[in-house]
């Protein structure tokens, strides 16, 4: 399995994941800058391991909000949290929405890769409250029909869906930050 940074095509995502996720840093490695001070400092040694758990979520609340879709000359790139999907455009069937408000990408035969029976389940366009009001996920599973039936005769056939690893700079910068203050925490206790 490849570890692979997605970059290039058409992008798709949520206008709110782009505000979110800078929010995320701010907050999280805002708030995690104050616990590690004071263990630093020496008020409170145990403190360091509030820094390193808030790191951690902060992660994983910074991967949620990166998830996309980008819409490439060839395939379809569902970028997950952990996760990423390559769809060819000719092993596409459709995108839609379920029943929960959630985007689908609906694999041409059964694969074996998809993430559930449904097909690949976009976490970028899960269902929201606000997406009852905006309809992004409908909007998004239009536009990706109507490149994928275009561009689904001018690529060549035959291609496979490939996964990989989600690579991630900031994200990884927070999980080793983590790493380390919950290290330096084993240590200051002792």
């Amino acid at each position: 399995m490849e570890y692979r940074r997605v970059a290039g095509g058409r992008v798709l995502r949520r206008r709110s994941f782009i505000v979110l996720s800078a929010v995320a840093v701010l907050l999280f490695g805002g708030g995690a800058f104050l616990p590690a001070w004071a263990a630093l400092s020496g008020d409170d040694p145990g403190a360091m391991f509030g820094a390193a758990m808030c790191l951690g979520v902060g992660s994983l609340a910074y991967r949620a909000m990166r998830s996309r879709i980008h819409l490439t000359e060839t395939s379809i790139v569902v970028v997950n949290p952990l996760m990423t999907y390559r769809i060819p455009y000719d092993a596409v069937r459709k995108a839609e929405v379920n029943q929960g408000g959630s985007l689908i990408i609906v694999p041409r035969v059964h694969d074996r890769g998809a993430e559930d029976e449904e097909g690949y389940f976009v976490v970028g366009f899960a269902g929201s409250l606000l997406d009852r009001a905006f309809n992004t996920s409908a909007k998004a599973a239009a536009e990706i029909n109507k490149v994928q039936r275009r561009r689904r005769k001018s690529v060549e056939s035959g291609g496979k869906v490939t996964r990989s690893l989600t690579a991630d700079l900031v994200a990884e910068m927070f999980l080793a930050s983590a790493a380390i203050c919950a290290v330096y925490s084993l240590f200051l206790r002792s």
